[in-house]
């Protein structure tokens, strides 16, 4: 019998068996990072325990940060499935968004000792206008969420359409990255407060209530 393989098939292969070496990595890294510490983990130790020449490892990640962010991306890809059901149950966006934040104030509690590796490695990226790799490191899956959320609120009539889902979510996701910068900063504070404390200001405003009203009437 003839094969039906076409030449494009290598090609759709090659990015799969990249990705699941990239999984494997990222892995095999936050492994030792836990058992030994993120500091004394050196790349040429991720390469011999991930059973790959050194060269292979940093094909695909240039730094330690990048194994952090690898991980935490795919387990932000996991998690956004694992409460797609619990989000559906909740009735209204606000519920919704408010659920969806004390889970993430909750996720980012349990990775503090990474996430100062992981913004770092953002705002490297950030600076090189590396898009692929800001896609690559997950940043680009929470906005996507947010962005999916602000576009139903406005579809169900419960937030406005003053701007776009995509500009809200970014909004919100620069409110919460500086939540997190604070918490990281003074521990002691209240991360799930002040994740639904950016959200109640994005969805409420600053000012107040009789400013809100002036303006209104003045088109100010």
């Amino acid at each position: 019998m003839k094969s039906t393989r076409t030449g494009s098939e290598p090609a759709v292969r090659k990015p799969r068996k990249r990705e699941r070496t990239a999984s494997h990595l990222a892995t095999v890294a936050c492994g030792l990072f836990e058992k030994f510490g993120y500091e004394a983990v050196t790349m040429e130790q991720v390469a011999t325990e991930a059973g790959v020449a050194k060269a292979t490892l940093y094909s695909h990640f240039p730094m330690k940060e990048a194994l952090v962010a690898h991980r935490l991306k795919e387990e932000i890809v996991e998690g956004m499935a694992a409460l797609a059901r619990r989000l559906a149950a909740h009735r209204s966006f606000a519920s919704r968004m408010r659920f969806l934040l004390r889970e993430s104030a909750a996720w980012h509690m349990a990775k503090r000792a990474y996430l100062p590796h992981y913004l770092r490695y953002l705002h490297s990226i950030a600076d090189s206008a590396a898009g692929d790799a800001i896609q690559e490191a997950g940043s680009t899956t929470t906005l996507s969420a947010l962005s999916t959320m602000f576009l139903a609120g406005q579809q169900s009539g419960e937030v406005a359409k003053t701007a776009s889902a995509e500009q809200l979510a970014w909004s919100l996701q620069y409110l919460l990255y500086g939540a997190v910068t604070r918490w990281l900063f003074h521990p002691e504070t209240d991360l799930t407060a002040a994740f639904l404390q950016a959200f109640a200001l994005l969805m409420n405003g600053a000012a107040a209530e009789g400013v809100r009203k002036s303006d209104a009437r003045t088109g100010r």
